[in-house]
Protein backbone atom coordinates (compact mmCIF):
# COMPACT_ATOMS: atom_id res chain seq x y z
CA UNK A 1 0.00 0.00 0.00
CA UNK A 2 2.87 2.35 0.90
CA UNK A 3 4.54 1.61 -2.42
CA UNK A 4 1.31 2.44 -4.31
CA UNK A 5 0.94 5.71 -2.40
CA UNK A 6 4.51 6.66 -3.27
CA UNK A 7 3.91 5.96 -6.97
CA UNK A 8 0.74 8.07 -6.90
CA UNK A 9 2.62 10.93 -5.21
CA UNK A 10 5.39 10.80 -7.82
CA UNK A 11 2.86 10.81 -10.67
CA UNK A 12 1.05 13.79 -9.15
CA UNK A 13 4.32 15.68 -8.69
CA UNK A 14 5.33 15.04 -12.30
CA UNK A 15 1.88 16.08 -13.47
CA UNK A 16 2.10 19.36 -11.55
CA UNK A 17 5.60 19.99 -12.90
CA UNK A 18 4.49 19.39 -16.46
CA UNK A 19 1.48 21.68 -15.93
CA UNK A 20 3.76 24.43 -14.62
CA UNK A 21 6.11 24.00 -17.56
CA UNK A 22 3.19 24.10 -19.97
CA UNK A 23 1.95 27.27 -18.30
CA UNK A 24 5.42 28.83 -18.62
CA UNK A 25 5.66 27.78 -22.25
CA UNK A 26 2.23 29.28 -22.95
CA UNK A 27 3.14 32.67 -21.42
CA UNK A 28 3.04 35.43 -24.05
CA UNK A 29 3.43 39.18 -24.34
CA UNK A 30 1.61 41.36 -26.86
CA UNK A 31 2.93 44.76 -27.87
CA UNK A 32 2.22 47.45 -30.44
CA UNK A 33 5.05 48.94 -32.48
CA UNK A 34 4.88 52.16 -34.46
CA UNK A 35 7.11 54.13 -36.82
CA UNK A 36 6.89 57.13 -39.13
CA UNK A 37 8.87 57.84 -42.29
CA UNK A 38 9.00 61.35 -43.75
CA UNK A 39 9.57 62.19 -47.40
CA UNK A 40 9.09 65.14 -49.71
CA UNK A 41 5.75 65.52 -51.46
CA UNK A 42 5.81 65.35 -55.25
CA UNK A 43 2.08 65.11 -56.03
CA UNK A 44 -0.98 67.15 -55.09
CA UNK A 45 -4.70 66.56 -55.44
CA UNK A 46 -7.34 69.25 -55.16
CA UNK A 47 -11.07 69.70 -55.69
CA UNK A 48 -11.90 72.49 -58.15
CA UNK A 49 -15.36 73.35 -59.44
CA UNK A 50 -18.31 75.69 -59.54
CA UNK A 51 -21.73 76.18 -57.97
CA UNK A 52 -24.41 78.18 -59.77
CA UNK A 53 -27.92 79.28 -58.74
CA UNK A 54 -30.74 80.18 -61.10
CA UNK A 55 -34.56 80.19 -61.14
CA UNK A 56 -34.61 77.05 -63.33
CA UNK A 57 -32.51 73.88 -63.51
CA UNK A 58 -31.75 74.51 -67.18
CA UNK A 59 -30.38 77.98 -66.50
CA UNK A 60 -28.26 76.78 -63.57
CA UNK A 61 -26.89 73.87 -65.61
CA UNK A 62 -26.12 76.05 -68.61
CA UNK A 63 -24.22 78.57 -66.51
CA UNK A 64 -22.39 75.81 -64.66
CA UNK A 65 -21.44 73.98 -67.86
CA UNK A 66 -19.95 77.17 -69.29
CA UNK A 67 -17.83 77.77 -66.17
CA UNK A 68 -16.59 74.18 -65.91
CA UNK A 69 -15.73 74.12 -69.63
CA UNK A 70 -13.68 77.28 -69.11
CA UNK A 71 -12.00 75.78 -66.04
CA UNK A 72 -11.04 72.63 -67.95
CA UNK A 73 -9.50 74.73 -70.71
CA UNK A 74 -7.64 76.83 -68.16
CA UNK A 75 -6.24 73.75 -66.43
CA UNK A 76 -5.11 72.31 -69.77
CA UNK A 77 -3.35 75.60 -70.56
CA UNK A 78 -1.68 75.41 -67.13
CA UNK A 79 -0.14 72.06 -68.09
CA UNK A 80 -2.54 69.66 -66.34
CA UNK A 81 -3.06 66.49 -68.40
CA UNK A 82 -6.61 65.52 -69.34
CA UNK A 83 -6.24 62.07 -67.75
CA UNK A 84 -5.43 63.74 -64.42
CA UNK A 85 -8.86 65.40 -64.21
CA UNK A 86 -12.09 63.59 -63.32
CA UNK A 87 -15.54 64.61 -62.11
CA UNK A 88 -15.78 63.90 -58.40
CA UNK A 89 -19.26 65.27 -57.71
CA UNK A 90 -22.26 66.58 -59.66
CA UNK A 91 -25.27 67.70 -57.68
CA UNK A 92 -28.56 69.56 -58.20
CA UNK A 93 -30.28 71.08 -55.16
CA UNK A 94 -33.69 72.72 -54.85
CA UNK A 95 -33.45 75.82 -52.65
CA UNK A 96 -36.75 76.75 -51.07
CA UNK A 97 -37.66 80.40 -50.33
CA UNK A 98 -36.15 81.64 -47.07
CA UNK A 99 -37.35 84.97 -45.67
CA UNK A 100 -34.59 84.89 -43.04
CA UNK A 101 -31.76 84.93 -45.57
CA UNK A 102 -29.91 88.14 -46.33
CA UNK A 103 -31.12 89.12 -48.83
CA UNK A 104 -34.43 87.28 -48.39
CA UNK A 105 -35.49 84.85 -51.12
CA UNK A 106 -39.10 84.62 -52.25
CA UNK A 107 -38.84 82.13 -55.11
CA UNK A 108 -37.53 78.60 -55.53
CA UNK A 109 -33.97 78.46 -56.88
CA UNK A 110 -31.92 75.60 -58.23
CA UNK A 111 -28.27 75.11 -57.37
CA UNK A 112 -26.02 73.04 -59.61
CA UNK A 113 -22.59 72.00 -58.30
CA UNK A 114 -19.91 70.32 -60.40
CA UNK A 115 -16.58 69.40 -58.80
CA UNK A 116 -13.43 68.16 -60.51
CA UNK A 117 -10.82 65.96 -58.83
CA UNK A 118 -7.50 67.26 -60.14
CA UNK A 119 -4.18 65.45 -59.72
CA UNK A 120 -1.10 67.62 -60.17
CA UNK A 121 2.08 65.60 -60.66
CA UNK A 122 4.35 68.62 -61.10
CA UNK A 123 4.08 70.81 -58.00
CA UNK A 124 5.63 73.77 -59.83
CA UNK A 125 2.32 73.99 -61.73
CA UNK A 126 0.09 73.96 -58.65
CA UNK A 127 -0.21 77.70 -57.96
CA UNK A 128 -0.66 78.49 -61.64
CA UNK A 129 -3.40 75.86 -61.96
CA UNK A 130 -5.32 77.24 -58.97
CA UNK A 131 -5.03 80.80 -60.22
CA UNK A 132 -6.06 79.85 -63.77
CA UNK A 133 -9.11 77.96 -62.49
CA UNK A 134 -10.14 80.92 -60.33
CA UNK A 135 -9.85 83.35 -63.21
CA UNK A 136 -11.92 80.98 -65.38
CA UNK A 137 -14.78 81.18 -62.86
CA UNK A 138 -14.22 78.36 -60.36
CA UNK A 139 -15.84 79.37 -57.07
CA UNK A 140 -15.25 76.12 -55.14
CA UNK A 141 -11.63 75.18 -54.44
CA UNK A 142 -10.83 72.95 -51.49
CA UNK A 143 -9.37 69.66 -50.29
CA UNK A 144 -5.73 70.34 -51.17
CA UNK A 145 -3.80 67.19 -50.28
CA UNK A 146 -0.12 66.42 -50.79
CA UNK A 147 1.30 62.96 -51.36
CA UNK A 148 4.36 61.22 -52.72
CA UNK A 149 4.76 58.77 -55.56
CA UNK A 150 7.00 56.79 -53.16
CA UNK A 151 4.29 56.24 -50.53
CA UNK A 152 4.41 52.44 -50.85
CA UNK A 153 8.19 52.29 -50.40
CA UNK A 154 7.95 54.59 -47.39
CA UNK A 155 5.15 52.50 -45.87
CA UNK A 156 7.22 49.33 -46.25
CA UNK A 157 10.12 51.01 -44.43
CA UNK A 158 7.76 52.23 -41.72
CA UNK A 159 6.39 48.69 -41.27
CA UNK A 160 9.91 47.28 -40.83
CA UNK A 161 10.75 49.93 -38.24
CA UNK A 162 7.44 49.35 -36.46
CA UNK A 163 8.29 45.64 -36.08
CA UNK A 164 11.69 46.60 -34.67
CA UNK A 165 9.97 48.96 -32.23
CA UNK A 166 7.63 46.17 -31.14
CA UNK A 167 10.55 43.78 -30.57
CA UNK A 168 12.34 46.37 -28.42
CA UNK A 169 9.26 46.91 -26.24
CA UNK A 170 8.61 43.19 -25.88
CA UNK A 171 12.21 42.55 -24.85
CA UNK A 172 12.01 45.21 -22.13
CA UNK A 173 8.78 43.73 -20.78
CA UNK A 174 10.15 40.16 -20.82
CA UNK A 175 13.26 41.14 -18.85
CA UNK A 176 11.13 43.09 -16.39
CA UNK A 177 9.38 39.85 -15.34
CA UNK A 178 12.53 37.74 -15.37
CA UNK A 179 11.91 35.97 -18.64
CA UNK A 180 13.46 35.80 -22.07
CA UNK A 181 11.73 36.79 -25.30
CA UNK A 182 10.81 33.80 -27.44
CA UNK A 183 9.49 33.35 -30.96
CA UNK A 184 6.73 35.34 -32.64
CA UNK A 185 3.26 33.85 -32.17
CA UNK A 186 1.34 36.31 -34.34
CA UNK A 187 1.89 39.59 -36.13
CA UNK A 188 -0.34 42.00 -38.05
CA UNK A 189 -0.43 45.57 -39.25
CA UNK A 190 -3.01 47.94 -37.82
CA UNK A 191 -4.56 50.19 -40.48
CA UNK A 192 -4.56 53.95 -39.96
CA UNK A 193 -7.57 55.65 -41.46
CA UNK A 194 -6.25 59.16 -42.09
CA UNK A 195 -5.29 58.68 -45.67
CA UNK A 196 -3.44 56.19 -47.76
CA UNK A 197 -0.83 54.39 -45.63
CA UNK A 198 -1.42 56.82 -42.76
CA UNK A 199 -0.28 59.84 -44.77
CA UNK A 200 -0.23 63.18 -42.95
CA UNK A 201 0.65 66.55 -44.46
CA UNK A 202 2.58 69.53 -43.15
CA UNK A 203 1.43 72.44 -45.31
CA UNK A 204 0.80 76.18 -45.34
CA UNK A 205 -1.35 78.03 -47.86
CA UNK A 206 -1.31 81.84 -48.12
CA UNK A 207 -3.50 83.74 -50.60
CA UNK A 208 -1.87 86.75 -52.26
CA UNK A 209 -2.85 89.20 -54.99
CA UNK A 210 -0.53 87.45 -57.44
CA UNK A 211 -1.97 84.04 -56.68
CA UNK A 212 -1.63 81.35 -54.04
CA UNK A 213 1.81 80.71 -52.56
CA UNK A 214 1.88 77.13 -51.31
CA UNK A 215 4.54 75.42 -49.20
CA UNK A 216 4.18 71.64 -49.31
CA UNK A 217 6.39 70.60 -46.42
CA UNK A 218 6.82 66.89 -45.80
CA UNK A 219 4.57 63.87 -46.15
CA UNK A 220 4.72 61.54 -43.15
CA UNK A 221 3.81 57.89 -43.67
CA UNK A 222 3.04 55.97 -40.49
CA UNK A 223 2.63 52.28 -39.69
CA UNK A 224 1.47 50.38 -36.62
CA UNK A 225 1.87 46.65 -35.95
CA UNK A 226 0.68 44.33 -33.20
CA UNK A 227 3.02 41.45 -32.33
CA UNK A 228 2.62 38.60 -29.85
CA UNK A 229 5.75 36.78 -28.59
CA UNK A 230 6.27 33.65 -26.52
CA UNK A 231 8.04 34.11 -23.20
CA UNK A 232 10.62 31.63 -21.92
CA UNK A 233 12.97 31.37 -18.98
Amino acid sequence: MKKLSLIVAIVLALSLSLTALAADDAATVTVTGSATVSLSADTATIQIGASTRQPTVAQAQSENDAIVTAVLEALANAGIAKEDIATSMYNVNVLQPDPYMQPATTEVQYEVSNMLYVTIKDLTKLSAAIEAASVAGANNIYGLFFASSKNQEAYDRALTRAVEDAARKADVLAKAVGKELGSVVSIGDEQIYNGMFGVMNSMEMMAKDAGAVIVTGDVSVSANVKVTYNLKW
